[in-house]
């Protein structure tokens, strides 16, 4: 990922990094940080929004779990508005991104449902007469307007591989203070696309390949890849490509403005594979909670 390194220089200097510059430059990401922008008023049709009312084609069912609940609406992104901030040119030009899912249990291969809707031109506010499946078990939650921004995003503790900054406290208090710095994450942030998954461990993308590539679950142990080595006849490099090329669409975080509380105010995180998202396959994806 390429960055204009003029901040990072400055962030770097300024918290005594300079022997972790290159470490810095190699690892950090691009990431669309989202917003609550105010509350929604459902003045204008089409614009990004967390929870509440979605807007939707005329026709189009609202998505239900297996056993036939209405799954929660959790957000509609405007790509209008995203597209311009994706450094890596990988999500549609125009259209809206819609995210619904049903019950936060168990914290892995959650139902859920991506949609994309490429033409606008017709959109309504959808309203359903029932409680969806989430809300019927926390309560009703409040509809914010969202912004987007670009920043950078620096490995967070559980996805940085620099021994020499783990082991230095001193070092990794400087690091900490700079990731704070590029990425604050003040009352109205609610969450973001790509980048690295606030996690205890770095093996979301593994537990997303697993079942999304080979429909198998995680069993969190340091011998999972093989199931998906095993899945593509003992090709490692095949497998190990696959969690490289998987990418977090949307981490959504607990929110007391919102009502959201995964938890022990974790968070949810959905994924897709590099080569669907470019193809538009958003049938494809995987869903996931992490709460300490």
């Amino acid at each position: 990922m390429k960055f204009d390194h003029k901040k990072l220089d400055k962030l770097i200097a300024k918290n005594g990094l300079d022997e972790c510059k290159q470490y810095i430059y190699d690892n950090a990401r691009s990431i669309i940080q989202l917003s609550l922008l105010g509350e929604e008023t459902y003045g204008n049709i089409g614009n990004s929004r967390i929870v509440g009312y979605p807007d939707l084609p005329t026709g189009m069912e609202w998505p239900e779990t297996e056993d036939g609940e209405r799954m929660t609406f959790i957000a509609q992104l405007n790509l209008k508005d995203i597209k311009p901030l994706d450094r890596e040119g990988l999500l549609p030009e125009a259209g809206i991104l819609y995210f619904f899912m049903g019950l936060d249990e168990p914290s892995y291969n959650i139902e859920h449902k991506v949609i994309y809707v490429e033409n606008t031109a017709e959109l309504a506010k959808r309203e359903i007469d029932e409680v969806s499946v989430l809300e019927e078990t926390y309560g009703e939650f409040v509809s914010y307007r969202l912004s987007a921004k670009e920043i950078i995003q620096l490995p967070t503790y559980a996805y940085m591989n620099n021994e020499q900054i783990s082991g230095d406290d001193t070092l990794y208090d400087r690091y900490s203070n700079m990731e704070s710095e590029l990425f604050d994450r003040d009352e109205s942030y609610i969450g973001h696309l790509y980048g690295y998954p606030e996690e205890q461990h770095d093996d979301c993308e593994l537990e997303a390949a697993l079942m999304i590539v080979a429909a198998e679950e995680y069993g969190y142990k340091e011998e999972e890849i093989d199931k998906l080595v095993q899945h593509f006849s003992g090709d490692k490099n095949k497998a190990q490509q696959e969690i490289d090329d998987m990418i977090m669409l949307l981490e959504v975080d607990s929110s007391d403005a919102v009502g959201f509380c995964w938890w022990d105010c974790g968070v949810i995180h959905f994924f897709i594979r590099r080569e669907d998202l470019v193809n538009r396959k958003f049938d494809n994806t995987y869903l996931s909670l992490y709460s300490s």
